[in-house]
């Protein structure tokens, strides 16, 4: 189990012109260890689609990596997008899901015990697949380990679903999401787009 802010210092301490998609939680917590340029808060574009935004960049932007954090409540309200990703994904798609069995941000409800976000993937066709033909489907238990593969995961040719088992200690910020089109202008004037 990873401390989700360490995981999160840990990939703050490797970056470097990687955009970097977030929703729910990590909304909240990701601004205390970021304030890049190329970050996206996705939150309020619509639940569970974090990473369908993030594949639209990395194949718009072939340049970069794009990181997305999804969580495994979001990945769960839109669990078709596998095959899609499987299908379509670049790669210079880095999703990492993170996986607390938890619709944290609406409440805290469990998810149904059984799901394993590893084998669903797998099972999607991401492994061998994407874009490339060259998908991977990891688990990565620790901090340690997560460390250890971080500069793979950011330099190797993917796509990469990644599932790391989270927990936080951490008490969350409070949620004040503003200014939608803002971010979206940020963005895109971040990228260079006109």
């Amino acid at each position: 189990m990873i401390e989700r802010m360490d995981l999160l210092r840990a990939v703050q301490a490797r970056r470097t012109n990687e955009i970097v998609v977030m929703t729910m939680t990590t909304t909240l917590q990701w601004p205390l260890v970021s304030r890049h340029e190329l970050d996206f808060d996705f939150l309020a574009f619509g639940m569970g689609h974090a990473a369908d935004f993030g594949m639209g960049l990395a194949m718009a932007r072939p340049e970069r990596k794009t990181i997305v954090f999804k969580g495994d409540g979001g990945l769960l309200m839109s669990l078709g997008s596998l095959v899609t990703y499987s299908a379509y994904a670049p790669g210079n798609l880095l999703i990492l899901l993170l996986e607390n069995h938890t619709y944290e941000m609406v409440g805290g409800q469990p998810l149904p015990p059984r799901a394993d976000f590893f084998e669903l993937a797998r099972a999607a066709g991401f492994h061998g697949g994407g874009a490339t033909g060259k998908g991977k489907v990891e688990r990565i238990g620790t901090l340690a380990e997560f460390e250890a593969q971080l500069p793979r995961l950011l330099a190797e040719e993917g796509p990469h679903f990644v599932v790391l088992p989270v927990t936080n200690k951490e008490p969350l910020p409070p949620v004040a999401h503003t200014d939608h089109a803002g971010r979206v202008r940020n963005l895109r004037k971040a990228l260079g787009v006109v």
